[in-house]
């Protein structure tokens, strides 16, 4: 490589990949961290070896509401990397054509500019750094009203069994595949009204607003087919005190779905399902008021809003 290549392949400028935002944000920059690792010296005469196009940073959007996600892909020859973002490190997992991760914006994210740093390693050995500019949006909480009888507070609203189910969750929803497992659009699980935005706020008894919704209510009759959202592998299949009867499908890289309030199993645990393939039936069971869907989505045990995966306002 010829000196005035080799200072040019040391610091590169790349375009940025955005959607879903108003504004243009500036370019990612892309620093090699160890020294450039060029191609051995030929030992016959023969056309130069074609120079590998540098990384380069995807990002499905630029602006994010708080429970809102981004896709992050990386593209070039990586072996591996990670993506710090809001504080939070993620795997970089292998897709069809680049490294991804889904970017998590918890409720209680606070709004504002939000750097994303992506630490690599090229196959050939050489490390480096992109970086890129993203901005928090705040949401606007709903509130809902919801009155429970007193058996259903003194039992299923007893602090140790939430806790116990919080930490199951908390443990399932860790859990990280380094494969990708879903493919193409995402789905909605059933089809029927929206009774409940994932991080709305409630007013149980009569009580001051508090927390935030953990998903998406969809109202459906009892016993309606839940579908899975996308291809994944079933990893819990159980019977919960607040969310009753709960699925959980790991799609690959951290990203993991959650089906809740179920009447009927269709699947076990272990089981590789397609998106569209039956999970369940739908019920009242556990913590509820009619029967409904409760559908959650959750990239790397952050809670995110699982309708902005089929509706595109992620960008994806």
């Amino acid at each position: 490589m010829r000196p005035q290549a080799l200072v040019a392949a040391l610091l590169l400028v790349v375009p940025l990949v955005a959607g879903c935002s108003s504004n243009s944000a500036p370019v990612p920059l892309v620093t090699y961290s160890s020294p450039y690792a060029p191609p051995p010296t030929p030992t016959s005469m023969g056309p130069s070896p074609t120079p590998l196009p540098p990384p380069e940073l995807l990002l499905s959007a630029t602006d994010v509401y708080q429970a809102g996600a981004i896709l992050a892909s990386v593209t070039g020859d990586l072996g591996s990397g990670t993506v710090t973002f809001l504080g939070r490190k993620y795997q970089l997992t292998k897709g069809a054509q680049s490294l991804y991760a889904f970017l998590s914006v918890g409720t209680e994210d606070p709004p504002g500019p939000a750097a994303i740093k992506v630490d690599f390693a090229l196959k050939n050995g050489s490390k480096g750094t992109l970086t890129a500019d993203a901005t928090v949006l705040k949401t606007q909480w709903t509130v809902d009203a919801l009155d429970f009888t007193e058996e259903q507070t003194s039992t299923l609203l007893d602090p140790k069994l939430v806790a116990a189910e919080n930490k199951l969750l908390a443990d399932t929803y860790a859990l990280y595949t380094p494969e990708k497992l879903w493919s193409g659009p995402w789905q909605l699980p059933v089809q029927g009204a929206v009774t409940a935005r994932m991080g709305e706020q409630r007013a149980v008894n009569g009580g001051q607003p508090s927390g935030h919704h953990g998903g998406t209510d969809i109202g459906v009759p009892e016993g309606t087919p839940v579908i899975a959202t996308n291809r994944g592998k079933v990893v819990m299949v159980k019977q919960l005190a607040v969310r009753g009867n709960m699925i959980i499908v790991d799609h690959g890289g951290g990203l993991l779905s959650g089906y809740a309030h179920l009447s009927q199993f269709s699947v076990t645990e272990g089981q590789e399902v397609d998106a569209g393939d039956v999970l369940g039936l739908s019920g009242n069971t556990g913590l509820s008021t009619g029967a409904h869907l409760h559908w959650e989505i959750s990239s790397y045990g952050i809670l995110v809003d699982a309708l902005r995966f089929t509706d595109g306002t992620n960008g994806f």
